[in-house]
Order: structure tokens, then sequence, then C-alpha cells
């Protein structure tokens, strides 16, 4: 071989211009696929979220229409990021921007399914009367790739789109609570001295109210779940969760009450004219200090404290936690409320109706509210739930006070349904929740309220015991009438519950209120849960 055509073929061989060109051709797929892993699937995965966070609440608002399966279902359709899987203009709540066209394919599918969950123990158990106390919600939709789906020119048409899917299971209220602060105002009246009749207990309507007061206290929380609250100090634990405190009307004679309503004595408190001798600017204004101590010292039984239960726990019996002897400085609501006679433990005579003085809890109300607002903690609800027949008929209130006017606008003394009212509607506008019980409600009352001009409620007509109360509550989800109330008038829209195969008793009507002031939750998607039939 010459010279020549040897250097040519060496020439030829070792010549590597275009390889790169070679290479970038084999290795484009793989550098697009790396580039589609690191946008696609991020963007995938803020999809995801975006879709479990819209799943988890489609499924809470779901699990707040439970045991009502169909409305369970209808709100999770609602809050879902489905804007067509569901009727009406309200579907599609959570449709967040990814989930949306034009970067999303507009396929979201929703599947809600109400059943049931045995594992919670504090759970309402589904049975006769709750067809289901949980729902799961499934979520699933497409969305488009970007950079995989240049892999099609290759043949690869797999990756054109990706699917994903989100699974939320949430239970009903009753599962979690609080924080609450809570102030129970309860009427200790004359008319309270008689007894219930049987259909509630067997005793005076103020031992049957305190026993409905021992069920709330035997189911709100006054320390964190699944813990030993531990020692408590004036009448609080640690890391307490649901404070709660007592009023009382009418007034009594100041400093009287942990002697005798809480001392587990026969003795009775003083009782005194209503003495709400305040000066208030309006009905938003707190007063000062010194005014409010008086008031509280008069109104109020036991103040904020969560030493009702040593425990979370209420599964052993006798949940209640009695004190032997009163203590200033640590009272004892359990005691106040008739110690643990409900569950069959020790009990005591606890708050007493001794007459005196007939009906008015405007001041009452007020003093409540406004020791909630004084006291308030930063992460609790301000809570009043007030007993009463509703027929404010006290007369006037003290003459010797300075501060009474003749407006009707508390404190005044006239139009003492429609101060309650006012005092109420105060209340509830700074963010306090109010249920009212109706307890011996009669048909007319709140007589000295009716005539004058424009002094009328705001629910219309004129002001009767079933007015008065609720207009007070929140909403009439808030309100309820016991079996011995009347069921004309406003007393109608009362909220209706059974429990043990009985209508409207007040150990139906405080468990229900508990169970409103729990929380629907979520639980882990590997629960078991049975699905309920359609």
């Amino acid at each position: 071989m010459s010279q020549k055509r040897e250097a040519f073929l060496r020439r030829l061989l070792g010549n590597q211009g275009g390889v790169a060109a070679v290479w970038l051709a084999f290795l484009l797929p793989l550098v697009l696929g790396m580039a589609g892993l690191v946008v696609d699937l991020g963007s995938a995965f803020i999809s995801y979220r975006e879709l479990q966070t819209s799943t988890d609440a489609a499924a809470l608002a779901g699990a707040a229409q439970l045991p009502n399966a169909t409305n369970a279902v209808n709100a999770a359709y609602q809050f879902s990021a489905c804007a067509t899987c569901a009727t009406g203009s309200s579907a599609g709540y959570n449709r967040y921007p990814l989930l949306n066209k034009p970067i999303a394919v507009t396929n979201t599918t929703t599947t809600p399914t109400a059943g049931c969950v045995s594992a919670i123990t504090t759970l309402p158990q589904c049975g006769s009367s709750i067809a289901a106390n949980a729902i799961r919600v499934t979520q699933t939709t497409t969305i488009p790739t970007y950079f995989i789906k240049v892999l099609s020119v290759f043949g690869i048409n797999s990756v054109k789109s990706l699917t994903i899917t989100a699974t939320s299971t949430a239970v009903m209220r009753g599962a979690q609570r609080g924080p609450y602060n809570v102030a129970i105002v309860m009427d200790t009246t004359r008319s309270m001295q008689s007894p219930d009749g049987g259909s509630n207990c067997t005793g005076t309507k103020a031992q049957c109210a305190e026993q409905g007061a021992q069920i709330l206290l035997s189911e709100f929380s006054p320390c964190l779940p699944n813990t030993t609250c531990g020692t408590a100090t004036n009448g609080n634990v640690a890391n307490a969760v649901d404070e709660v405190s007592l009023f009382t009307f009418p007034a009594q004679t100041a400093g009287t009450q942990v002697t005798n309503d809480e001392g587990c004595t026969s003795k009775t408190p003083s009782v005194i004219s209503y003495p709400d001798s305040t000066q208030l600017g309006s009905l938003t204004n707190l007063p000062t200090s010194a005014n409010l101590a008086t008031l509280v010292s008069e109104y109020q039984v036991v103040p904020l404290s969560s030493n009702y239960r040593t425990s979370d726990s209420t599964s052993g019996t006798n949940p209640l936690s009695t004190s032997s002897s009163p203590s200033s400085s640590s009272p004892s609501i359990v005691n106040a409320v008739g110690g643990d006679s409900y569950f069959g433990g020790t009990s005591c005579t606890g708050m007493q109706a001794q007459g005196g003085v007939s009906t008015f809890f405007g001041g009452a109300l007020f003093t409540a509210q406004q020791y909630l607002a004084a006291n308030a903690r930063s992460n609790a609800q301000n809570v009043i739930i007030l007993l009463s027949d509703g027929d404010a008929n006290g007369g006037t209130m003290s003459a010797a006070s300075k501060y009474l006017n003749s407006n009707g606008t508390y404190p005044s003394s006239i139009d003492q349904c429609e101060q309650a009212y006012q005092v109420a509607a105060a209340a509830k506008a700074a963010g306090t929740k109010i249920y009212t019980v109706g307890y011996g409600v009669a048909s007319g009352g709140c007589e000295v309220d009716n005539g004058a001009t424009g002094d009328n409620p705001p629910t219309g007509g004129s002001w009767t015991a079933c007015t008065v109360l609720r207009d007070i509550a929140s909403s009439d989800a808030n309100f309820f009438v016991d079996t011995s109330s009347t069921t004309s008038g406003d007393c109608v829209h009362a909220t209706s519950v059974t429990m043990n195969g009985k209508k409207n008793t007040l150990s139906g009507i405080f468990t229900a209120i508990v169970g409103d002031l729990s929380l629907p939750r979520l639980i882990p998607t590997s629960t078991a849960f049975t699905f309920t039939p359609n």
C-alpha cells in the first residue's frame, strides 16, 4: 500500500466529526425524560397536594352533615374539586388553580361514600338512629405533561398525561372537641323547686337541670386527649382544654355561693334583688373591673374550672371528680351541680332553688358574657348555655341602683325579655356561641314587655317565653325545649332530640349540645370502613 493511500485511510478512520450529533440523537429521549421528571413530576406533585387538600375539605364538609348520609354526600360534592359532578352552582368550591383549565384536564371525578367506623370509641356508633358516622371521599383527575409528552415522537404515548388520585376519610362530630370557655347559666327561681313529674328525672326541676349539667361535664375535655390532667391549681389544670363556669339567677349575696351552693350542705344562699348597678355606655363596652367583680360575685357560683374530671377519659364509672369540702381557692363545679349523682356516684345538695325573686336572666347573661370576655383564651371559643323557663317577670331591679334606666336597654326596669335579647345579641356579635334550653316553657310569658311602641322581637309578633329563648340562641339549631314545654308559638322551631327512645329529655338535649360543640375530623384512610347501603 502506498504511503498516500495509507495516510488517507488513517485520516478517515481517525476523523470524529459528527459523533456528537449521533450521540445527541441517541441521548435526546433521556435528556427530555429527565427534564420531564423534574418539571412534569414536580407539577404533578403540586397538583396532587392540591387534590388531597380539596379531598380533605370535601370529607370534612361531608362529615359536618353526618349522621344524615344524604346531606353528607351532597356537601362533599359541593366542596369538591369537581365542577360538573354535582348539580348546582355551588359545586367545586375547592377547585385549586392546577386542577382547573387551561392548566389541567377538566375530567376530575369525585366519589363520596357515607359509612361507619367502629374503631373510635368516643364516636357515636352506627345503629338505629345513626346510619353513618363517617364519610370517605376519593377524587381522581388527569393532568397533562409538558416535556415528557415529547417522547411521543419516539412512540411512547402513555406519558402524554398523568392520573392522580387522593382519598380522605372523616368522622362526624363527637371525635374531637374544643377548646371552649363555657358559662352555664341556670335558673334557680322558685319554679325550679317543683317536681319534674318524671319527664326528665324523678327529682325536682333543679335536680334534673343539675343532672343535665353533669352530662355536660362528663363530655367536655378538661385536658388533652388520652392524658391524666394532673393537679388543679385554683380550679384549673395545666394545659386545660375546656374550662367551664357556672352562673345562676336570681343573684345571691356575695361570698355565699362557695359555702352553700358548692359546699354539699343544706344551706341556701341569701337571694338579693337584681343588683345590676353598673355604669354602661353600651352593651358592647366592658364595665369597670370593680363593677364586673361585683356582678360576678353575685351571679357566679364557680369560676372557669377544669377540675371536673381527673383525665380526659370517661370510660370508667362515676367519671366526675367531686370534692369532699368546699374550697374558695379551688371550688368544685361538680359539687355545685349535684355531685356525680347522674352516674350513680357521690350525691351533693348542689345549687338550690330558693326563690324569693322572680325570673330575670338579662343580668346573668350580661355578667357571663363580660366574664368570658375578660377571661378569654386566644385559642378558645366562648360559649353560653342558658337553662330557663324563659318567662322574664322579675319586676323592677333594685330601686337603689343609680344606673337603672327606663328606656328598655339593659340595665332597665322595663322590657326584661327584650333586654335579655339585646344582651345576647351583643354577645353573639362579639363571637360567643349561645345555646338556650327551655325547661317547662309555657305558651305565654313576657307580658311585661308587650304593648310598648317598637317593642317587638326580631322574629315578629310579640314577646313570649318561646320567642325570647329562640332569639337569644345563636340559631334554631341551638334552641331546645324539653318534653314538658309547650310546642306552640316559636317553640315549634326548637331542635328536636331523641335519645334512648325518649324525645326532648334534658339528658338528650345536653348530650346534643356537647355533640354540636365537638368537631368532625380526618382519620387515617387505613381505618376499617363499612359502606352504608344506599
